[in-house]
């Protein structure tokens, strides 16, 4: 058997069914025991697609942090964090025990929200035009040009709409983060579309727990600001702070 490691938390933390404590230097790790065959790297990467498998360890994963979420603040930890044996972990708890504490200190007692921004393609090709006015000049240019100078026109309003396009959807981040700074003052992470692989951008919350009412007071004004350009505002969480504990 190896051992699989859930998060990290002050020692004397509530435990999940079926989970057991390590404990080093004043910390505690969250862990089951697994099969170290079923575990091993190998099988790990063969199994990389199979979603069944996959699902059933990302849920049981999430299952845990949530439970011990309610028992208090813990560093979550990546599925698949696996240590050799109980001396091992006590080892890392103990070494690493000044950087878990100031990341334990500086999350205490709040949650990680995500607000994803996500841009409908036909209403947002539309508000484009209103939002970068050399796209509307080009598009009233293309009305009365010849049909020679018009086709010309067009792949050009294509390619300056793509460019766009990508600046506004900065524009519209940088705008959205800059309204949870000044209404929430918390932590924020901004994700692109290029760090996020190509996935709608999205702000990442560090929030205290009792001022989940203000985010969504927030959200509420955020998707009357931008739905009429086909922008959409996905509030999802409570989620372990996985993006502000690294």
């Amino acid at each position: 058997m190896i051992l699989y490691v859930y998060a990290v938390g002050r020692a004397r933390h509530p435990l999940p069914d079926d989970v057991e404590a390590v404990d080093g230097g004043g910390l505690t790790a969250f862990v089951s025991p697994v099969d170290e065959v079923e575990f091993s790297q190998p099988v790990i990467d063969a199994r990389s697609k199979d979603l069944e498998w996959l699902g059933r360890i990302g849920y049981r994963h999430q299952s845990v942090m949530a439970e011990l979420m309610r028992g208090g603040t813990i560093i979550p930890l990546r599925a698949f964090t696996l240590f050799k044996t109980h001396a091992s972990v006590k080892h890392h708890l103990e070494e690493n025990r000044e950087q878990f504490e100031k990341i334990l200190e500086r999350i205490d007692g709040k949650q990680e929200w995500t607000l994803r921004i996500e841009f409908d393609p036909e209403r947002w090709r539309d508000a484009l035009s209103k939002r970068v006015a050399s796209l509307s000049a080009l598009e009233t240019e293309i009305e009365s040009a010849a049909p020679g100078k018009a086709f010309l026109l067009r792949k050009k309003l294509d390619d300056e709409r793509k460019k766009a396009s990508r600046e506004a959807e900065e524009q519209v981040a940088t705008e959205i983060e800059q309204a949870v700074l000044d209404k929430l003052e918390s932590e924020v992470v901004a994700e692109s579309r290029e760090r996020r692989d190509g996935a709608f951008p999205q702000i990442n919350v560090l929030l205290p727990r009792d001022e989940e009412a203000r985010l969504q007071e927030l959200h509420e004004e955020m998707a009357r600001r931008y739905g009429s350009e086909g922008i959409t505002l996905a509030l999802t969480g409570p989620w372990p702070p996985y993006t502000f504990a690294r």
